[in-house]
Protein backbone atom coordinates (compact mmCIF):
# COMPACT_ATOMS: atom_id res chain seq x y z
CA UNK A 1 0.00 0.00 0.00
CA UNK A 2 2.90 2.33 0.63
CA UNK A 3 4.57 1.91 -2.31
CA UNK A 4 1.26 2.47 -4.13
CA UNK A 5 1.15 5.53 -2.49
CA UNK A 6 4.67 6.91 -4.09
CA UNK A 7 4.98 5.36 -7.08
CA UNK A 8 3.71 6.41 -10.18
CA UNK A 9 4.87 4.93 -14.04
CA UNK A 10 8.17 6.24 -14.67
CA UNK A 11 8.92 6.53 -11.41
CA UNK A 12 11.83 5.04 -9.35
CA UNK A 13 12.63 3.30 -5.73
CA UNK A 14 15.62 3.32 -4.30
CA UNK A 15 16.75 -0.05 -3.09
CA UNK A 16 18.85 -2.06 -0.86
CA UNK A 17 21.23 -4.03 -2.03
CA UNK A 18 20.93 -6.97 -1.49
CA UNK A 19 17.95 -7.09 -0.59
CA UNK A 20 14.21 -8.53 -0.69
CA UNK A 21 13.31 -9.00 -4.23
CA UNK A 22 9.60 -8.10 -3.87
CA UNK A 23 10.19 -4.50 -3.66
CA UNK A 24 10.99 -4.65 -7.21
CA UNK A 25 7.78 -7.04 -8.11
CA UNK A 26 5.76 -4.47 -6.54
CA UNK A 27 7.49 -1.21 -8.23
CA UNK A 28 7.13 -3.03 -11.22
CA UNK A 29 3.69 -3.72 -11.03
CA UNK A 30 2.79 0.28 -10.87
CA UNK A 31 4.84 0.85 -13.96
CA UNK A 32 7.90 2.34 -12.06
CA UNK A 33 11.71 0.53 -11.42
CA UNK A 34 13.86 0.51 -8.66
CA UNK A 35 17.36 1.41 -8.38
CA UNK A 36 19.91 -0.68 -6.14
CA UNK A 37 22.24 1.09 -3.78
CA UNK A 38 24.62 -1.43 -2.19
CA UNK A 39 25.19 -2.42 1.20
CA UNK A 40 28.64 -2.71 2.01
CA UNK A 41 29.33 -6.04 4.28
CA UNK A 42 32.76 -4.48 5.23
CA UNK A 43 30.97 -2.03 7.33
CA UNK A 44 28.41 -4.56 8.48
CA UNK A 45 25.87 -3.74 6.01
CA UNK A 46 25.56 -0.26 6.59
CA UNK A 47 23.99 2.18 3.19
CA UNK A 48 26.72 2.87 0.94
CA UNK A 49 25.76 6.73 1.33
CA UNK A 50 28.60 7.98 -1.10
CA UNK A 51 27.04 5.23 -3.37
CA UNK A 52 23.43 6.69 -2.81
CA UNK A 53 24.75 10.59 -3.69
CA UNK A 54 25.81 9.20 -6.89
CA UNK A 55 22.76 7.70 -8.15
CA UNK A 56 20.74 10.77 -7.09
CA UNK A 57 23.32 12.51 -9.37
CA UNK A 58 22.84 10.29 -11.95
CA UNK A 59 18.73 10.55 -11.68
CA UNK A 60 18.24 14.66 -11.13
CA UNK A 61 14.12 16.06 -10.46
CA UNK A 62 11.59 14.70 -9.21
CA UNK A 63 11.91 10.93 -10.83
CA UNK A 64 13.26 9.15 -7.51
CA UNK A 65 10.38 8.77 -5.53
CA UNK A 66 11.53 6.81 -2.41
CA UNK A 67 14.26 4.74 -0.77
CA UNK A 68 13.48 1.26 1.08
CA UNK A 69 15.06 1.03 4.29
CA UNK A 70 14.89 -2.45 5.53
CA UNK A 71 16.68 -2.52 9.01
CA UNK A 72 17.16 -5.12 10.35
CA UNK A 73 17.99 -6.41 6.82
CA UNK A 74 16.51 -9.37 4.89
CA UNK A 75 18.87 -11.16 3.45
CA UNK A 76 22.03 -10.03 5.21
CA UNK A 77 20.81 -9.83 9.12
CA UNK A 78 22.72 -6.44 9.21
CA UNK A 79 21.18 -4.00 12.02
CA UNK A 80 22.15 -0.49 11.35
CA UNK A 81 23.16 1.73 14.17
CA UNK A 82 21.69 4.47 15.43
CA UNK A 83 24.55 7.01 14.04
CA UNK A 84 23.52 5.54 11.11
CA UNK A 85 20.24 5.71 10.40
CA UNK A 86 20.68 9.53 11.49
CA UNK A 87 23.23 9.83 9.07
CA UNK A 88 20.32 8.10 6.64
CA UNK A 89 17.74 10.39 7.35
CA UNK A 90 19.70 13.90 7.15
CA UNK A 91 20.30 12.51 3.81
CA UNK A 92 16.47 12.02 3.07
CA UNK A 93 15.65 15.23 4.41
CA UNK A 94 18.64 16.55 1.77
CA UNK A 95 17.48 15.13 -1.31
CA UNK A 96 13.51 15.29 -0.15
CA UNK A 97 13.07 11.68 -0.01
CA UNK A 98 10.61 9.52 1.79
CA UNK A 99 11.93 6.84 3.55
CA UNK A 100 9.62 3.19 3.38
CA UNK A 101 11.43 1.79 6.64
CA UNK A 102 10.80 -2.39 6.38
CA UNK A 103 11.07 -3.39 9.90
CA UNK A 104 9.14 -6.64 10.11
CA UNK A 105 12.50 -7.86 11.72
CA UNK A 106 12.34 -5.12 14.49
CA UNK A 107 13.90 -6.05 17.73
CA UNK A 108 15.33 -9.94 16.25
CA UNK A 109 18.53 -8.55 17.19
CA UNK A 110 20.96 -10.30 18.59
CA UNK A 111 24.45 -9.65 20.74
CA UNK A 112 25.23 -6.04 21.34
CA UNK A 113 23.09 -4.86 18.38
CA UNK A 114 20.07 -2.87 19.14
CA UNK A 115 17.03 -1.81 16.89
CA UNK A 116 16.36 1.56 16.37
CA UNK A 117 13.13 2.59 14.74
CA UNK A 118 13.22 4.51 11.83
CA UNK A 119 10.52 7.15 12.73
CA UNK A 120 12.10 7.17 16.17
CA UNK A 121 15.42 8.76 15.05
CA UNK A 122 13.58 10.93 12.48
CA UNK A 123 11.18 12.57 14.73
CA UNK A 124 14.34 12.53 17.34
CA UNK A 125 16.01 14.76 14.05
CA UNK A 126 13.64 17.15 13.80
CA UNK A 127 10.40 15.62 11.96
CA UNK A 128 11.88 16.58 8.57
CA UNK A 129 11.54 13.18 6.87
CA UNK A 130 8.12 11.80 6.17
CA UNK A 131 8.60 7.80 7.05
CA UNK A 132 6.37 4.91 6.35
CA UNK A 133 6.85 2.19 9.11
CA UNK A 134 6.03 -1.60 7.57
CA UNK A 135 5.81 -3.89 10.08
CA UNK A 136 3.88 -7.13 11.11
CA UNK A 137 3.41 -10.13 13.79
CA UNK A 138 4.61 -12.97 12.17
CA UNK A 139 8.37 -12.36 12.72
CA UNK A 140 8.70 -9.62 14.92
CA UNK A 141 6.53 -11.71 17.90
CA UNK A 142 7.46 -14.99 17.11
CA UNK A 143 4.02 -16.23 15.37
CA UNK A 144 4.80 -17.91 12.02
CA UNK A 145 1.70 -17.80 9.75
CA UNK A 146 0.17 -15.01 11.26
CA UNK A 147 -0.37 -13.08 7.93
CA UNK A 148 -1.01 -9.82 10.23
CA UNK A 149 0.71 -6.75 9.63
CA UNK A 150 0.59 -2.68 9.76
CA UNK A 151 1.93 0.48 8.09
CA UNK A 152 2.08 4.00 10.15
CA UNK A 153 2.97 6.82 8.65
CA UNK A 154 4.98 9.48 10.46
CA UNK A 155 5.82 13.02 9.41
CA UNK A 156 5.31 16.58 10.89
Amino acid sequence: MALTALLDPGTILLVPQPGFPLYQVIAESHGASVLPYRLDPDRQWQVDLEHLEQLLLQHPGNVIRGIIVNNPSNPTGGVLSKTHLIQIVQFCRRHRLPIVADEVYGNLVFGDNAFHPVAQIAAEVGRHVPVITASGLAKQFLLPGWRIGWITFHDK
